[in-house]
């Protein structure tokens, strides 16, 4: 399996428990190795295989939960 990783700035992660809302959302979608949501930085870091799932649908997650994801 060759897996990608993608970096993706969501601008309304404001706490620690949005941080691992995205994170067990993100877990339960087939493909996705490994994720790792900072609320800090406001970053989300996804490794996943590519043919399984697409960024679109990584992104599609996060706005379906309600927080915005930069281009």
């Amino acid at each position: 399996m060759k897996t990608q990783t993608i970096t993706l700035r969501v601008k309304s992660m404001h706490c620690p428990s949005c941080a691992r809302l995205i994170e067990a959302d993100l877990e339960k979608e087939p493909g996705v190795v490994a994720v790792n949501a900072d609320m800090a930085t406001k970053l989300v870091v996804v490794e996943f295989d590519p043919a399984n799932c697409s960024e679109r649908e990584l992104r599609g997650i996060i706005q379906d939960m309600g927080y915005g994801v930069e281009p």
